[in-house]
């Protein structure tokens, strides 16, 4: 009897410190709170790195073009087709993915590739490995809009929802901005700095070099959104899921 006893005890002991568990998780993200604008703050530099890294090409095509000895048409697909079909195929299975799993590992996750595919772009030496890096910033990049608006829905209340969001689109206005006006300076500065592409830190000419400068920031901050906490899913409007068993397949399906 007295083994029971303490079986019992124990039992209820262990489901109480769950629950306090729990509670002091979702304390930590309720909605409005400080960690909540914290949240916001992050998810606005990723939207400002979001559209620098979409932006930058648009300043280097005609030292791309003159270097790789590639045609306009080719420009062309580089700067729009590679980069829409990806964004478009995938962004319909990575949005399904943030209804269904944790939104900032897919947000780091996406972050992360996106960037490394931007900095892999200075390595290119033709029209296909470089077209092949533009399809990775495309894929990388779909996840952020869903991924973002979908945390950002659960960290803000209706009242303060739209105001979050309109933040979060400044950060895409100012990345974008930025994208063109530091690609072109970073592109001057090196070619003035190493006329020689041969005698430049890894022999990189002044496209390659913005590639690889403009990539290196998403990798650091993909490393920042990893340690986001993840908001309770539908906290901000009274709402309960469930988590799903199979989120992959359930985002695969959508393709």
């Amino acid at each position: 009897m007295n083994s029971t006893a303490e079986i019992v005890e124990v039992t209820s002991e262990s489901l109480d410190d769950k629950i306090i568990t729990r509670t002091h998780s979702a304390g930590n993200t309720k909605p409005d709170g400080r960690y909540a604008k914290y949240v916001l703050f992050v998810l606005i530099l990723v939207s400002a790195l979001n559209f620098f890294d979409r932006a930058i090409m648009g300043v280097l095509v005609e030292d791309i073009k003159a270097d790789l000895q590639l045609s306009d048409a080719d420009m062309g697909f580089l700067g729009g087709a590679a980069f829409a079909i990806f964004y478009a195929t995938f962004g319909m299975a990575l949005g399904r993915l943030a209804d269904v799993w944790n939104r900032t590992k897919l947000l780091s996750l996406g972050l992360g590739l996106w960037s490394l595919m931007t900095a892999l772009s200075g390595y290119a030496q033709g029209m296909r490995s470089l077209a092949l890096c533009r399809f990775g910033v495309g894929v990388g990049e779909s996840c952020a809009s869903p991924g973002s608006l979908s945390i950002i829905y659960d960290y803000f209340s209706p009242k303060l929802r739209t105001r979050a969001v309109a933040a979060l689109s400044c950060g895409a206005a100012i990345g974008g901005g930025l994208g063109f006006y530091a690609g072109g300076m970073i592109l001057d500065s090196w070619n003035a700095a190493w006329p020689d592409a041969s005698l430049a830190p890894l022999g990189l000419k002044g496209w390659q070099a913005a590639f690889v400068i403009a990539g290196i920031p998403g990798l650091l901050v993909a490393l920042w959104v990893s340690t986001l906490r993840e908001p309770v899913r539908g906290q901000s409007d009274g709402i309960t899921n469930q988590s799903h068993a199979r989120p992959f397949h359930e985002a695969a399906s959508t393709l």
